[in-house]
């Protein structure tokens, strides 16, 4: 998401220290007793072979004023220990607007840190949104480069006990276009950052008490926020800040997990109507430990 300073700097340092957090392989988002469950408004901190498919979005009225229907998939394959390769699409539909698809995204994403003892991860990638690789009336002419940091941090080193199943993820990005005009209108470049809370039921029956009910021991309720405002290349009195609040719950098994949000908007700007958001997602390296949920290169034999 843009090319502000300070963003760019935190990218920056993260690569600079990849060779000095590196470590081990991480499963998924596992770092010491943590699990990061798959998040639905920004990105988890860790990297491995997963499935999202699909993710269903329903807005009653988007930013453009349009009612939206999105169903999309992700795939994340891992190239060597913690470094992978997603690619991600999907179908929309406008009411107004029609139908048509969106532009191929891809992103390289490395998982540089993991502190067990304080349940510490950090993730830093490069996505892509390539250009005219989806419907003509849902394709840009231009391709957008969005460095990206996903950071995660859980209280499990709390002393007291009912505060530690909480954990926070946070995201910063900028988004960056490859052209600054198309047909006389202005590409912004746009600074985007998000966070969550969420409460790790999972985590209280492993390591502070038993929960006897076996649905709620595998609920992980959780809030999203997510914003993004345009600091260059924008037109006059169009670097409103935009974003959404995202309160729902994830229910996590051992191999897939489900989410379901619903979807606030901030403001006017960000569109009207609360909307809903849900994703099945699978975790391959589970599921296939020894063959397609392994790394390409450097994988367990």
């Amino acid at each position: 998401m843009p090319r502000n300073s300070g963003s760019s700097r935190a990218f920056a340092l993260a690569l600079l220290f990849l060779p000095l957090l590196f470590s081990r392989a991480f499963a998924h988002a596992v770092c010491g007793d943590r699990i990061f469950p798959a998040t639905l408004g920004i990105d988890d901190p860790g990297v491995g072979d997963e499935l999202a498919l699909p993710t269903l979005t329903w807005l009653p009225q988007n930013s453009d004023g349009a009612q939206e229907f999105d169903a999309s998939f992700s795939y994340t394959k891992t190239i060597f220990p913690n470094f992978g390769l997603s690619v991600t699409d999907g179908p929309t539909w406008l009411k107004p607007g029609g139908y048509g698809w969106g532009d191929v995204d891809t992103e390289a994403k490395y998982n540089f840190a993991c502190v067990a003892d304080h349940e510490f991860m950090a993730s830093a990638g490069l996505d892509v949104t390539w250009a005219n690789t989806g419907s003509p009336n849902m394709s840009d002419p231009f391709n957008t480069y969005q460095p990206v940091l996903d950071v995660g941090k859980g209280f499990g080193d709390l002393p007291t006990s009912f505060l530690r199943p909480f954990a926070v993820t946070a995201e910063v990005s900028e988004s960056v276009p490859g052209q600054g005009w198309t047909n006389g209108n202005q590409n912004s470049t746009n600074l985007n950052w998000g966070f969550t809370v969420q409460y790790s039921l999972p985590y209280y029956n492993s390591n502070v008490a038993q929960i006897d009910n076996a649905f709620l021991k595998r609920l992980v309720p959780i809030t999203e926020f997510t914003f993004s405002v345009p600091i260059a290349n924008f037109a006059p009195g169009t670097n409103q800040t935009t974003g959404t609040i995202q309160p729902g719950a994830i229910y996590m098994a051992d191999t897939w997990q489900f989410a379901l949000e619903a979807i606030i908007p901030m403001n006017a700007a960000s569109g009207h109507g609360v909307g809903v958001v849900g994703e099945l997602h699978f975790f391959l390296d589970d599921i296939f430990p020894n063959s397609l949920g392994k790394p390409i290169f450097g994988g367990k034999s």
